[in-house]
């Protein structure tokens, strides 16, 4: 079989097209062509339900895929063949049914006489989770059944299409769950950069993103980061070689001018080859920048649920967390200093700290406080 497609067309079509697009057409088309078949396809027993996902389309049409599928896929008689052969296993139904079952059988009456596909070869080309999946390739009735050699070139087509499926079950697997990765990280209320061991980024979170795209005190300067003054830059450069080349292991800070009255502090730690945010097995760089105009997502019901606290404690512990002093809390609320000093002892008490400042580490401290605000 390799001999037949040493021009590697099909190759090419299969493992260039068919995994990184998803496109199995042209695959599919040139396994027919080497197969001297009429019709070949890619199915999937799917709990009850079979589904084509692709075909050639040369005989099977989409109102016989939808029969198949809704009635005469039950009555298909190797079906039960196919599931006992196992995965390698190649099914040619002219070693199986000869002239008189196909005369009585009702599947091949009143199914394939219909749709034209006389004859099959079919393989499994293994399970995945919850469903099987299989290659099948037919020819009509004047092209005559399938030969051994035949079956050894499907058994080849097939392998390398099983192959290629598998791995593109693993992709989209992979790329679904980078997607998941990509919407947790731009939640965050920081900026996270990695850098990989040539200083260019390698990911850029949705908070990074807009911290640069704002003409701030940040920039990408191709594909890596500086700051926009130039002693800046120069002591940013400094941290960020000095976590490449493992000089510093402990995470290195500076501050830089933020949006309006706010400010930038961006931390730099050195990532270890093993770590799985480092490329290509490579050390790298983390970098993440906190902005102290954003607020995280931590809301008075948090509060009132986790340690019980009154609606005007938890607003009044939220104010205090954002930085503002009691007293200018107490008038921010409409009540007096003392009020909102009793409701700060209430609120020490039921968190089990002894300090305002401790009040806001706390605060700072749960979760919802590094996920951005949705609205911010």
């Amino acid at each position: 079989m390799a001999d037949r497609i040493s021009d590697s067309d099909f190759l090419q079509a299969l493992y260039d097209t068919a995994l990184y697009s998803g496109d199995w057409r042209p695959a599919l088309t040139l396994s027919a062509e080497l197969l001297a078949s009429a019709e070949i396809s890619l199915s999937a027993v799917d709990g009850p339900d079979f589904v084509t996902w692709e075909t050639t389309k040369r005989l099977l049409s989409d109102e016989a895929l939808d029969r198949y599928a809704r009635h005469y896929g039950a009555l298909d008689p190797k079906m039960r063949l196919l599931s006992r052969g196992g995965g390698g296993f190649v099914f040619n139904d002219s070693a199986y049914f000869d002239d008189a079952f196909v005369s009585r059988d009702p599947f091949y009456q009143e199914f394939t006489r219909w749709v034209g596909t006389r004859y099959t070869l079919d393989m499994a080309l293994g399970p995945e989770p919850g469903r099987s999946v299989f290659l099948a390739a037919n020819r009509t009735a004047e092209q005559g059944p399938f030969q051994p050699s035949s079956e050894l070139t499907f058994a080849g087509i097939a392998g390398h299409i099983g192959r290629v499926h598998s791995l593109r079950v693993r992709l989209d697997d992979a790329q679904a769950k980078a997607r998941y990765a990509e919407a947790a990280l731009d939640g965050l209320a920081y900026g996270l950069i990695v850098l990989d061991a040539d200083g260019r980024a390698v990911l850029v979170n949705g908070r990074a993103r807009r911290l640069i795209g704002e003409g701030g005190a940040l920039e990408l300067r191709q594909n890596r980061l500086a700051a926009r003054a130039p002693a800046l830059d120069r002591d940013l450069q400094a941290m960020l070689e000095r976590a490449r080349s493992g000089a510093s292991l402990e995470a290195s800070s500076i501050r830089l001018p933020g949006p309006g009255d706010a400010a930038l502090i961006v931390w730099v730690v050195r990532l270890p080859a093993s770590s799985p945010l480092a490329a290509r097995d490579a050390p790298g760089v983390l970098v993440m920048i906190g902005d102290s105009g954003v607020r995280g997502r931590v809301r008075r019901d948090d509060l009132i649920k986790i340690y019980a606290l009154t609606p005007a404690e938890a607003d009044l512990a939220l104010a205090l967390s954002g930085g503002l002093t009691l007293r200018d809390a107490a008038a921010e609320r409409g009540v007096a200093y003392v009020t909102a000093r009793s409701q700060l002892y209430a609120i020490l008490e039921k968190t089990g700290v002894h300090r305002q400042a401790d009040l806001t580490r706390l605060i700072g401290a749960l979760p919802g406080a590094i996920l951005s605000d949705p609205g911010g």
